[in-house]
């Protein structure tokens, strides 16, 4: 950023010696700006910025590409004295940990079709050990306007599910892909587990308007059903509280004061589904059975159950969102959703702790970041992928002409 203008020395004109001088325009101080002046632009945003993020609110937006629960749910209250719980580490020795994790990219965009590469894998994590790793080979496809449309719908209906919409941005197929092929390998995942291992996933559990609740939903249950913690850890989250301020930023802004700057802590932002703190997969620690969802006879509904702080009715999805600090020294805070299977809030962060402490990712799931390193797709790779493509038209006769005309960007040689 330019503290001031930089001017020509007395005398210089920047021309080349020998060359014609024309009269020019005069420019305020005789001397010709190299480089524009903007610092009071800049620091005009900041200051505008900075006065936004100080905004005070209660209410946590529900933004559609980042929900906190189904997409028709309306913003969630949530107070500034919502209580701030510090946590211990549990190593969870012989307890497993799989990891799910994707990558994706668009190869070329041609406005009107798309040569897209995603993948998708998993890994298994136990004390201390990644124990298994599995990656799905690259999946490289070309589609047109049509074909995108298609292969939305063919992939909704191999997962048995019904396409409720059509894709606002088709060269965006890419991303849904990726995600339902991480969620058909979450349901593998809780399947093979053991009760009490935990199954993370990047991202949240709610992925979004585009991905139907009846996808999603299902693993849910299936996840109380087998005992299994599902966890999702969103590393940048869009959550807003207040009209401007970032969740993460405010809480992990108001940990710092209240519980110190070297703790590890969570905060519940939504409320708990069942009304209490214990485990929702199998039998609740203190009670005979858990809560019925539905009456056996009548199929109807059971009553909404109250929320133990606000006296409100619990909201009907099966996941919970919090925003957590899981190293002590961690860098960072996180959004993490969670389907409580097996563990209590306080267990279940203890064992993330356990999961968050090599130096290298300090604060985030290791497992997460290593599932991260095995499926995503570096730039080496996407170049030599594009160079591959480039071949391969070559080779199918296209003029290299017009394979340069498929496969440049001219906005990158404006901008080069």
């Amino acid at each position: 950023m330019s503290g001031g203008p930089a001017r020509l020395p007395p005398g210089c004109t920047g021309a080349p010696a020998g060359a014609s001088r024309k009269p020019r325009q005069a420019i305020e101080g005789g001397s010709r700006l190299l480089v524009e002046d903007y610092a009071e632009r800049v620091t005009g945003c900041a200051q505008y910025l900075t006065r936004l993020l100080a905004d005070q609110g209660t209410r946590v937006d529900n933004p559609v590409d980042e929900p906190i629960g189904p997409e028709e749910s309306a913003p969630l209250e949530l107070a500034d004295d919502r209580g701030l719980v510090q946590f211990e580490v549990d190593p969870a020795p012989g307890v497993t940990a799989a990891a799910i994790d994707g990558g994706s990219a668009c190869l070329i965009n041609g406005r009107s079709f798309w040569v897209i590469a995603y993948r998708a894998g998993t890994i298994w994590h136990r004390d201390r050990v990644t124990v298994r790793e599995d990656a799905e080979p690259l999946s490289v496809e070309a589609l047109t306007q049509t074909d995108a449309r298609g292969r939305y719908g063919q992939a909704l209906a191999a997962a048995g599910v019904v396409r409720e919409r059509e894709l606002a941005d088709l060269g965006g197929v890419v991303d849904v892909l990726r995600e339902m092929a991480e969620w058909r390998r979450a349901r593998e995942a809780i399947e093979l587990a053991a009760p009490g291992d935990v199954v993370l996933v990047d991202g949240s559990l709610h992925p979004g308007a585009f991905l139907p609740a009846a996808l999603v939903v299902p693993i849910h249950e299936l996840a109380l059903e087998r005992g299994v913690d599902l966890v999702g850890v969103t590393k940048a989250s869009k959550l807003r509280w207040g009209r401007y301020a970032p969740l993460v930023l405010r809480v992990r802004r108001r940990a710092e004061v209240e519980v110190g700057p070297d703790a590890r802590w969570y905060l519940r932002v939504t409320r708990d589904p069942e009304g209490s703190g214990e485990p929702r997969g199998g039998v609740p620690a203190n009670r005979e059975e858990a809560p019925a969802l539905a009456d056996p006879e009548t199929g109807e509904e059971a009553p909404a159950l109250a929320d133990p702080e606000t006296g409100e009715a619990a909201p009907p999805w099966r996941s919970e969102v919090y925003v957590a600090r899981l190293a002590s020294r961690g860098a960072y805070a996180f959004r993490v959703d969670a389907v409580r299977g097996h563990r209590d809030p306080d267990e279940l962060f203890a064992v993330l702790a356990g999961l968050s402490d090599d130096p290298a990712f300090l604060g985030y799931p290791y497992p997460l970041a290593r599932v991260h390193q095995v499926v995503s797709l570096p730039g080496h790779l996407l170049a030599d992928l594009r160079r591959d493509l480039r071949a391969a038209f070559l080779r199918e006769g296209l003029p290299e002409d017009d394979v340069d005309l498929v496969m440049r960007d001219f906005h990158l040689t404006l901008n080069a």
